[in-house]
């Protein structure tokens, strides 16, 4: 079946050449190609990918010489002008929905699959790229998906877009991976006081404890007020307050962080009892990420998938390495315990990716016997 390309993207293409009437098009463009020259273009209408890619080499001789960093300024300009007609393509201070949605919608640009996403984690993606043209159409055409890109990550808030490349159709390989990294604008994040103050209470049964050298002065405060539970609280605290209790009350013993997880069940089930769904692991499992998502004013933990008995759950909070393999294990002994008291038997758990070793995330996977 011949490629074909929507108009949305065609026409940014006709609208360059057409700018540029001191250039003779016949000596780059085919008979075929220069009639779109002449006609309106529709943005919902499909067109040869094969004028597109010749059209592209010659913008990319006579308009940018050669230049790839012009490309990708192009790119970035296709970007604004594709969010206009899509308006709900950027989700707002959250890029990694943008980028998902994007995923979506550029089917829709071309009739075969062009760009794909492979991976997509926290403040992490991979994507393949795959147009099929000529190596130097491949190349132009790869950067100016790059600024679009970049761009799309821009709007919906994120800062620092890093890229880098994996490989390169353009230099003999099958085809071009692309990696991409960012960060989210700098936010409080919070955490409700009915898990804050266990930390507090922890900190404070242990009088003999100089506190002050993990605690900053305004997270000393906290442990002389009362907590509540329905009130929020920094999460830069809670972080160091874990940490100190890690060190001197745990030791830096991960399985007593797993223990206190169990723990946290039981004291939750008397303030939640509908948290519990008795014979039901895969009903609890869902209930508490419902509930969960009371707990903090971001998204901490993601449950990717869940079916049966098997669940599959991204795990970021984005604190240092110590705090987050504490948190992950905590969370461990939590659904541990949600599982058990909900019927279920020969509960395991397997790390697909750990944050704390340098990978994006954590991805864990549950898995039980009912």
């Amino acid at each position: 079946m011949p490629k074909k390309v929507k108009g949305v993207l065609f026409a940014d293409y006709v609208r360059m050449l057409k700018s540029r009437k001191d250039v003779d098009w016949k000596k780059h463009l085919w008979p075929e190609d220069l009639v779109f020259l002449n006609q309106r273009i529709v943005d919902s209408d499909w067109y040869p990918f094969d004028t597109f890619e010749r059209m592209g080499l010659a913008i990319l001789e006579k308009l940018a010489q050669g230049n790839m960093d012009m490309v990708r300024q192009w790119g970035h300009r296709s970007l604004n002008n594709l969010s206009s007609t899509y308006d709900s393509l950027v989700c707002d201070d959250d890029p990694r929905e943008s980028l998902m949605r994007f995923h979506v919608l550029r089917g829709s640009f071309f009739n075969f699959n062009a760009i794909d996403i492979h991976i997509i984690s926290g403040d992490y993606a991979k994507l393949e790229i795959k147009y099929g043209m000529s190596r130097a159409a491949e190349e132009a055409a790869t950067w100016q998906a790059l600024g679009l890109l970049e761009r799309l990550l821009e709007l919906a808030g994120a800062i620092d877009v890093k890229h880098s490349f994996l490989s390169k159709s353009w230099e003999g390989a099958p085809s071009t991976l692309l990696k991409l990294n960012w960060s989210k604008e700098t936010i409080c994040k919070k955490v409700k006081g009915i898990l804050f103050v266990d930390y507090v209470r922890m900190l404070k049964g242990k009088k003999d404890t100089d506190w002050t050298k993990y605690l900053k002065p305004d997270d000393m405060i906290f442990l002389k007020q009362r907590i509540y539970d329905s009130d929020w609280y920094p999460f830069d605290t809670f972080e160091r307050m874990g940490v100190a209790i890690l060190k001197e009350i745990a030791d830096g013993n991960m399985d007593l962080a797993r223990a206190w997880g169990r723990i946290s069940i039981d004291s939750l089930l008397k303030t939640h009892e509908s948290l519990l769904c008795n014979g039901d692991p895969m009903e609890s499992l869902m209930r508490c990420q419902v509930l969960r998502r009371s707990f903090f004013d971001f998204e901490a933990i993601y449950l990717e998938s869940i079916c049966g008995d098997y669940a599959k759950l991204e795990i970021h909070y984005g604190m240092c390495k110590i705090a987050e393999e504490a948190a992950t294990y905590q969370a461990i002994g939590s659904f541990e315990r949600l599982l058990e008291l909900s019927g279920a038997t020969k509960i395991d758990h397997n790390f697909l990716s750990k944050h704390w070793t340098g990978d994006p995330t954590t991805i864990l996977e549950l898995s039980w016997n009912i």
